[in-house]
C-alpha cells in the first residue's frame, strides 16, 4: 500500500469517516474495533474539534499534531497540556496552557 499523504486528524474525524464508511458497505475487523474505540472516546462532534484544532494552532508555536493530541484528550490540568506539547519539543507557557483550556471549556 501506498501512503500519498499523512495528516493528523481528531478522534471525531476518524468516527465520523468509519460511519460513512459503514454505510458503503461492511468494515473489517480492524476498522470495527477503531468505530468502537472512537465511540467511546470521541469527545465532541467533528466540526467542533476542527474549530478547538484551528484555534488552539493560532498558537503559532503549537504544530497540529500537538492541536490535535490535546482535542483527542481534553485535558483537565495545565500540566497535562504542557506534557502533551513536550512531546513534539514545544514548551508552553502557563499562560500558553491555561488559555488552551480556556478554549477546551
Amino acid at each position: 500500500m501506498k501512503v500519498n499523504s499523512s495528516a493528523p486528524v481528531t478522534i471525531a474525524s476518524v468516527k465520523d469517516t468509519l460511519k460513512a464508511r459503514e454505510k458503503e458497505g461492511e468494515l473489517g475487523y480492524e476498522q470495527k474495533q477503531a468505530q468502537e474505540y472512537c465511540e467511546k472516546f470521541a469527545k465532541q462532534e467533528k466540526k467542533e474539534a476542527v474549530k478547538l484544532v484551528e484555534k488552539i494552532m493560532e498558537n503559532k508555536r503549537v504544530t497540529a499534531e500537538v492541536a490535535v493530541a490535546i482535542v483527542n484528550t481534553v485535558p483537565k490540568y495545565p500540566e497535562t497540556v504542557k506534557a502533551i506539547a513536550l512531546r513534539d519539543k514545544v514548551e508552553l507557557s502557563d499562560a500558553e496552557a491555561e488559555e488552551i483550556l480556556k478554549l477546551l471549556k
